[in-house]
């Protein structure tokens, strides 16, 4: 294993800083969206690619309370973290797992009707544990069917035994605010909860905070505002940047009229140009689709745009620097995204959403907390 002074002396690899405080600071500002609601962070996936355990920690000092996660083994891992959290697992509840929730405290988000059997069968049998019911109101992933909910409503029976902690649905356009889903969701899961036991209910999530009172209801759960993505896919409703990638220049080129870059030979030059080899690639998260012939991402260096040209490698990329007044040097940094170059926006270029570039972070980075 290499030691860590010494990977801190390397200048070959990206650099991912995360601003903890940053992190904190949307955090609060996410509670004052939501009002009366209690504010919950959505931790899955690693802290959406920034690390659980730093992100969970700073979380826990700004005073959140209730996480969400998606698989069993991320609540077990939070667990480890924050022994006093209340964590809900969204996936729900694994055959044959109620066991493992009730010792570790973990809370399934029941989404079928054998789930809530199970999990009222191993609580009648042992003592009673909360969960969550999780409806679907229209967006047709995870969740309790209308006729499951009509089902229920006839049997409360399945109720004995266990504690109905919260009631919860998730929204599908809540990026679009107009979209006349939300509208529907929002009816649909009225209804289901005048079909239900009283419950604390959960509606929105960061797009559905902006939404209005209306989807607050008693929880938000809390995602990509968190980590300074925008719920809309939008830097202008972005809160404060948390992430900023960036990677070191290798190597310094310059091409004739007609000489080509990188696999396939898709890009040619027109004319005499200055380019530089960027330490990263699709194996650090930076997927192809951001070297497409049409609408090149753009990466940021001194504050000038350099557009990505050429496919991108696994290990390396190349951009355009013909422009850049001063002469860029190998070692010289540029920045992927961050406080200069929003992600949002390259998201935007590359024809994906801030959560993808994120959550599909790679290892190599040397990382950087503050």
């Amino acid at each position: 294993m290499t030691d860590a002074s010494l990977t801190d002396k390397l200048t070959d690899s990206a650099v991912l800083s995360i601003d903890l405080a940053a992190v904190q600071q949307n955090f609060r500002s996410m509670q004052k969206h939501a009002g009366a609601a209690e504010t919950a962070a959505v931790v899955k996936a690693d802290g959406y690619g920034l690390g659980i355990e730093p992100i969970a920690n700073a979380l826990d000092d700004a005073g959140c309370k209730t996480y969400f996660v998606a698989q069993t083994q991320e609540a077990l891992a939070l667990r480890a973290i924050l022994p006093e959290a209340i964590i809900y697992v969204l996936n729900g509840l694994p055959e044959n797992a109620a066991a493992i929730f009730a010792e570790h405290k973990l809370r399934p988000c029941l989404n079928s009707l054998s789930q809530i059997e199970q999990w009222q069968g191993y609580c009648e049998n042992e003592k009673s544990h909360p969960a969550c019911l999780f409806v679907d109101s229209g967006f047709n992933r995870l969740g309790l069917s209308a006729e499951d909910i009509a089902d229920l409503a006839d049997n409360t029976a399945l109720f004995n035994g266990w504690e109905l902690s919260l009631i919860a649905s998730h929204l599908a356009c809540a990026d679009t605010p107009e979209h006349p889903m939300n509208a529907a969701q929002l009816e649909a899961f009225r209804h289901a909860l005048s079909q239900l036991p009283d419950a604390p209910a959960s509606l929105a999530n960061s797009g559905g905070v902006m939404l209005g009172e209306a989807y607050h209801f008693d929880m938000a759960r809390v995602g990509i505002a968190l980590y300074g993505g925008s719920p809309h896919g939008k830097s202008d409703t972005a809160l404060a940047p948390v992430a900023t990638l960036r990677a070191p220049l290798l190597q310094i080129r310059h091409l004739s009229a007609g000489d080509s870059v990188g696999y396939g030979a898709n890009f040619a030059a027109t004319s005499e140009m200055r380019i530089g080899i960027v330490s990263l690639g699709y194996a650090d998260g930076i997927g192809r689709h951001f070297g497409h012939q049409s609408g090149r991402a753009k990466l940021m260096l001194s504050g000038l745009e350099v557009p990505i040209i050429g496919r991108i490698s696994m290990d390396s990329l190349a951009v355009d620097l013909t422009d850049c007044p001063q002469a860029p040097q190998v070692g010289d940094m540029i920045e992927i995204f961050g406080r200069n170059n929003p992600i949002d926006r390259l998201a935007g270029q590359g024809a994906t959403i801030s959560y993808e570039l994120l959550t599909g972070l790679g290892s190599r980075y040397k990382r950087s907390y503050t």
